[in-house]
């Protein structure tokens, strides 16, 4: 395995998406800017929407980049720039999060004092649910997770250059405290972000079941990029069809770690029968929102899981060309599913807002994503892990 040195001018269909993902982020932007001063309560609903996608990815991505520097499988060198492309974006992710403070009271019950003062259950979570900690606690998380990506992300870069095992070292040393830090924070973040839009209910597996989300999205929407780009030297060198076989099973496997979270909760839930808790499941049961329910469970497990499965021991390289953008999407609509009904206990509602606002966010997301990603090879050249894969690989096919 020669060194590369790709430039941005061998990645011509990278550039061409990243100028429209900019241009319908800056578009979908305007838009939502004009959507706060006509309706500054929805504004802050759409944008929170469009937040918890956008980090969530990046955050599964972070855990993926981790989980590759522990395994070292051939799976993760794959997948590894689309990875940190996205772990790339997560300091400009901790900078979306300033609007946010200025809609707390809109967002959140318990940043409302006037509702504190009259209600005794918020009372007694006061000392968590207050505005002061939640923002401490938030600038915390995003402090966490910029300077792990940044470490990674300089290291990698550095081992562009160098094939010292050193570098590759510290990446994993890192990642072993880091892939608990991440279950920790992240599981903190959603109750804080998400959870605590209904403070008046509670699931001890909430955090868990929305990382299990963030990872199983972050793993499909790499997949799709490696796939689509896999005749794209260098990575055409190690992107063969058994190794997608492999990225099937994992994915496969996330899925069916995602299902069983979310319907442990589902059964905990009922088998329970307690009003405080019941009240969660039945919202997202009526009206309308018992389609999105459907969609989320057909599409986003039955459909993907029957496919996986039925495809056997055969190449995946097809089937993945479905399953992965259907298992992305159904996930922003989980998303969807799990944030919105908290602002709409009547029934299933949508506003312009939530989808100009995370396409705002997401199309500036990519953009920034794909300009960190055309500057590097596709493959770390240099990683003194991937040169045993590959000389491994020579070995195998010269012996008779």
């Amino acid at each position: 395995m020669g060194q590369n040195n790709e430039t941005a001018v061998q990645f011509k269909p990278l550039g061409l998406v990243q100028r429209i993902a900019f241009i319908v982020g800056v578009v979908a932007a305007l838009l939502t800017i004009l959507g706060f001063f006509i309706d500054p309560l929805e504004f802050f609903r759409g944008y929170l929407l469009g937040y918890v996608i956008w980090i969530g990815v990046a955050l599964g991505c972070l855990a993926l980049l981790m989980m590759h520097y522990l395994t070292s499988g051939p799976w993760g060198f794959v997948l590894r720039r689309f990875l940190e492309a996205a772990v790339w974006t997560l300091p400009l992710l901790a900078l979306f999060f300033i609007p946010l403070l200025f809609g707390l009271p809109e967002l959140y019950p318990w940043a409302r004092p006037s509702l504190v003062a009259q209600d005794a259950l918020l009372q007694h979570k006061q000392p968590y649910l207050n505005v002061p900690f939640f923002m401490v606690r938030t600038a915390v998380y995003l402090l966490i997770w910029s300077g792990m990506s940044w470490l990674l992300l300089r290291w990698s870069r550095r081992q562009d250059s160098s094939d010292s095992w050193d570098l590759r070292d510290k990446a994993r040393r890192l990642s072993a405290p880091g892939l608990i830090i991440y279950l920790f924070t992240a599981s903190f973040a959603a109750i804080d972000w998400m959870m605590s839009l209904e403070p008046r209910w509670f699931s001890s597996i909430y955090g868990v079941m929305v990382i299990a989300g963030q990872v199983l999205a972050a793993l499909a929407l790499a997949t799709g990029a490696s796939l689509w780009l896999r005749r794209t030297s260098p990575l055409d060198e190690l992107a063969t069809p058994g190794l997608f076989y492999d990225l099937g099973n994992l994915l496969l496997g996330f899925l069916l770690f995602w299902i069983y979270l979310t319907f442990i909760q589902y059964l905990v839930i009922w088998s329970g029968n307690l009003p405080e808790e019941i009240t969660w499941v039945i919202r997202r049961e009526q009206d309308g929102w018992l389609w999105v329910s459907l969609i989320v469970v057909l599409l986003g497990f039955a459909v993907p899981f029957a496919l996986l499965v039925g495809s056997g021991f055969e190449p995946r390289t097809h089937i993945l060309r479905i399953v992965t953008p259907l298992i992305f999407v159904t996930q922003i609509v989980n998303v969807y599913w799990l944030v919105v009904p908290a602002f709409y206990p009547d029934g299933w509602h949508i506003h312009w807002l939530q989808l100009t606002a995370p396409l705002a966010l997401g199309g500036l997301w990519l953009g920034a994503a794909l300009h960190y990603l055309r500057q590097h090879p596709l493959l770390p050249q240099q990683d003194p892990r991937l040169k045993e894969i590959f000389a491994e690989r020579e070995r195998s096919t010269a012996s008779p």
